[in-house]
């Protein structure tokens, strides 16, 4: 007799249809789960109908793997890869179109959805949520899978905090479960004729999640779609952990550390990510400048001091896991091993597109402020990358 539970399979909607959702989408619709896109128009639903309803994901961390050469030795480096297809994907819009049938019928609970993931750009965040909040309740479960610090308190202020105070069970009613996510993998979408549902998986990394503490009190009860959610999560083949809320709020503060201080950097810079670690001079096989690596030497100190200052005041608890030599030794490493990726802040500055810099070094700035710790070196990251979008803004008008 088998003591297994039996598998609940999920309909779970999908709101950013960008190289991070569609990779989780893929995984999860291979794992026997019914996913939906939830794309911005009836034109986008169109185009992946057309596409034959199915997320492509190219395994291109493949190409890095010496055990390939082994296995394909004629191969040639350059030689494409075919993707593998999630099929049988749903897509509509956030306001589904409905039949006069169901409306009539409960135009309340049509629609509702029961499990949601947001990978949508951290700055997009609540114009995202606001065309779904309808169709959520306090049985739903969102998951938040984004770069940068401060979206949950942001939807949180934005949609269930009032003037007013609003009684506490009009609030229950309403607020959703929240997971948050964070996520290494390496993976980029190239929106081309053919590809707009595509996405390339270029690095393996690993994800975790936690449920995040609800902000009512007393706390309300799990619903059963978030612990449905996690078992889903955690059975991906995407090195995939579920953890909790204080381990993971470790690993979102050195991860936003990182960000903070490799991708402005390198977005300025228009440099990979390496740049920001070079090898000592004497240790290298190429010449390395002593100036250069002195200056981002001290530039990484500096950047990670005053992190850990804002940290030490924001988290005491935290202190000795998010010193400054914790952090600058954290920061290095990510550097190093994702030495030849270009940053997503690169990528945005790249293609003209606003960053996620507010949420990111904007974050840190704030916290600081809050804490009263000054902040010079992430506000002035901050403001260039800000003059930059604007000047992209320009160039493109």
């Amino acid at each position: 007799m088998s003591l297994k539970s039996p598998i609940t399979y999920l309909r779970v909607h999908v709101l950013g249809a960008g190289a991070v959702g569609l990779l989780f989408g893929a995984h999860l619709r291979q794992s026997g789960h019914s996913i939906t896109l939830v794309l911005r128009s009836q034109a986008s639903v169109d185009r992946f109908s057309r596409s034959g309803s199915c997320i492509g994901v190219v395994n291109d961390w493949v190409r890095t793997q010496p055990s390939r050469k082994l296995l394909f030795p004629g191969e040639s480096s350059s030689s494409g890869l075919a993707p593998w297809l999630a099929n049988g994907v749903d897509a509509e819009t956030p306001e589904p179109n409905c039949s006069a049938a169901e409306v009539a019928k409960d135009s309340r609970e049509s629609g509702k959805i029961g499990q949601l993931i947001l990978a949508t750009k951290a700055q997009d965040t609540l114009q995202a949520y606001r065309s779904v909040k309808d169709r959520l309740s306090s049985q739903s479960t969102v998951v938040l899978l984004q770069n940068g610090m401060g979206t949950y308190e942001a939807i949180q202020r934005e949609f269930y905090t009032s003037p007013q105070q609003r009684q506490k069970e009009l609030l229950v009613s309403e607020v959703p479960s929240f997971i948050i996510g964070t996520n290494s993998h390496g993976c980029l979408r190239n929106p081309v004729k053919g590809e707009e549902f595509v996405t390339h998986y270029t690095a393996i990394g690993s994800c975790s999640f936690a449920v995040r503490p609800s902000l009512l009190n007393p706390p309300p009860v799990l619903p059963q779609s978030t612990l449905d959610m996690l078992t889903a999560l955690g059975g991906l083949s995407l090195n995939t952990s579920i953890t909790s809320w204080s381990d993971l709020h470790l690993q979102l503060m050195l991860k936003l550390a990182a960000n903070a201080t490799i991708n402005p950097v390198t977005a300025l810079t228009d440099c990979r990510n390496g740049y920001l670690a070079p090898p000592p001079p004497d240790e290298s096989a190429q010449c390395v400048d002593q100036g250069y690596y002195e200056s981002m030497r001290n530039y990484l100190s500096s950047a990670c001091v005053e992190i850990a200052a804002i940290y030490a005041r924001a988290q005491p608890h935290l202190h000795e896991k998010l010193s400054a030599h914790v952090i600058e030794e954290y920061v290095t490493d990510i550097a190093r091993m994702t030495a030849k990726n270009r940053s997503s802040m690169l990528q945005d500055v790249a293609a003209q597109r606003q960053t996620e810099v507010e949420w990111i070094n904007g974050y840190l700035v704030r916290l600081g402020k809050q804490h009263g710790v000054p902040t010079p070196v992430n506000t002035l990251l901050y403001t260039l990358v800000k003059l930059k979008e604007a000047a992209n803004y320009h160039t493109c008008e």
